[in-house]
């Protein structure tokens, strides 16, 4: 008798514990951002700026205001168009990212954007089309390929 009891509290405990659960809904897609001519409502640090095709890829371009790291040459800040590689929330780690791509061949730089986030860029350009080519090389690089545009608010 005690075995048939035991034996119906664990089917009993078996069937309460695998009762399927509820599903949750799949989340819509996020939708991109557009660019428009308003300011948005909650103030941002950086906005889409646009995008063009390169090959498959797309090339994105974000908009911040930024000034050159301490220990940068003083004209690291003064284009416009900037690539990037590496975004880090400590100093000393986007130096040493700094330091790997001068091991790479790059001549990389570290920038720094109103919200106290580094941006490790290596190439600087006036020219938009002239950056975003350059932008495309890189990218073809696989170790390289959520590289991104960087423009300078003005």
């Amino acid at each position: 008798m005690k075995v048939l009891s035991i034996l119906l509290i664990l089917i009993v405990l078996m069937t309460v514990g695998c009762k399927t659960q509820k599903i949750a809904p799949k989340p819509e897609p996020v939708k991109s951002e557009s660019v428009s001519s308003e300011p948005a409502k909650s103030e941002t640090v950086a906005r889409s700026y646009g995008t063009t095709s390169i090959g498959a890829s797309s090339v994105k371009g974000r908009e911040e205001r930024i000034t050159a790291a301490q220990g940068e040459a003083s004209d690291l800040g003064s284009k416009r168009f900037y690539i990037i590689l590496g975004v880090f929330g400590k100093y000393e780690n986007s130096l040493r990212f700094k330091k790997q791509l001068a091991a790479e061949d790059f001549a990389p730089g570290i920038l720094v954007n109103e919200a106290g986030q580094f941006r490790v860029c290596v190439n600087s350009y006036d020219d938009e089309s002239a950056a975003r080519t350059k932008l495309g090389e890189i990218r073809q690089n696989v170790k390289y390929k959520d590289a991104w545009l960087l423009i300078k608010k003005q």
